[in-house]
């Protein structure tokens, strides 16, 4: 029987966790969730089963599912790359977890590689206020540089808002770097979210906010069915393959002329997918792992 470990910081009774615990038990695959702070590393020459789990020596799994996402800090990554360097396939791997973490290397992948993107500024302070006016203009969305569920991410409608919001960051973090996006406002609180797995794009939701700029299911929007066109399947998948994620949740901006990234998530969740379209995402990962490893 195959052995999997889906790595969470969250419970067995989280959506997503459970769905994907019923469904690997399903098809006869041993799954157990394991939270990173179960894990202790040591790092030796000679020793070749160096990761303990809960102070035992256990026996490694035959893949392991990353579910900590934009919340994966120094610990889970080092306890992902030892389990990488002991032959044990992540997926999606931690350094591709990592890079995504970062919304500016994000951005900066896919500008070099022709994605349309959002124009995107760091900034640092002091800021400079007439480089963003120029440069990007009224409104601009803000965020910070790792976050996820929309947490993180603000709307200035005007210069004014924009330097209260920074007054206010400014008194109270100690990380002074921010980005600052233009903001597509074709379609305001609506966006795309857009499955992709094993560099299959498997299906796209729209989702819609009634009163937020963010459309995101779990700050209170709907979804709904969206049918996949060559350009998403292409920008989507590019996406992917370029952030090097196994599974990727791609949040696509409409705009008027077609789409652009927002982001790329590693650890996307799948209530809303499975909600409001039908599509048992449990299953599709599950079948991607098992042919992963067979």
């Amino acid at each position: 029987m195959a052995h999997i470990w889906i790595l969470s910081r969250k419970t067995n009774e989280e959506y997503e966790n459970h769905r994907l615990l019923e469904t690997f038990s399903a098809y006869n695959i041993d799954a157990k969730l394991i939270h990173p702070n179960s894990l202790d590393l040591i790092v030796t020459k000679k020793d070749n089963t160096n990761v303990w789990l809960n102070g035992k020596k256990p026996e490694l799994p035959d893949a392991v599912l990353a579910r900590t996402g934009s919340g994966s800090n120094y610990f889970c990554l080092a306890a992902m790359r030892q389990l990488e360097n002991l032959g044990v396939p992540v997926i999606s791997s931690s350094a591709s977890i990592d890079r995504v973490k970062d919304k500016l290397e994000t951005s900066q992948l896919l500008a070099k590689h022709g994605l349309p993107i959002p124009k995107t500024m760091l900034v640092r302070w002091p800021i400079n206020e007439e480089l963003v006016d120029r440069e990007i203009g009224w409104p601009c969305v803000v965020k910070v540089i790792t976050s996820s569920h929309g947490k993180g991410v603000y709307l200035c409608k005007n210069k004014s808002s924009f330097a209260e919001l920074m007054e206010l960051i400014n008194s109270l973090s100690t990380n002074k770097s921010l980005i600052i996006q233009e903001y597509i406002g074709y379609k305001v609180g609506t966006d795309l979210r857009v499955w992709v797995i094993g560099g299959k794009v498997i299906g796209a939701m729209q989702r819609t906010a009634q009163n937020d700029f963010r459309a995101n299911i779990s700050n209170g929007g709907s979804g709904a069915q969206f049918a996949i066109t060559p350009e998403i399947e292409f920008i989507a998948g590019e996406t992917a393959r370029i952030l090097n994620l196994d599974i990727a949740g791609v949040d696509l901006l409409f705009d008027k002329d077609g789409f652009k990234v927002c982001e790329a998530n590693s650890a996307p969740g799948f209530y809303g997918f499975e909600t409001y379209c039908q599509h048992d995402m449990a299953k599709a990962i599950v079948e991607y792992i098992n042919f992963r490893i067979s």
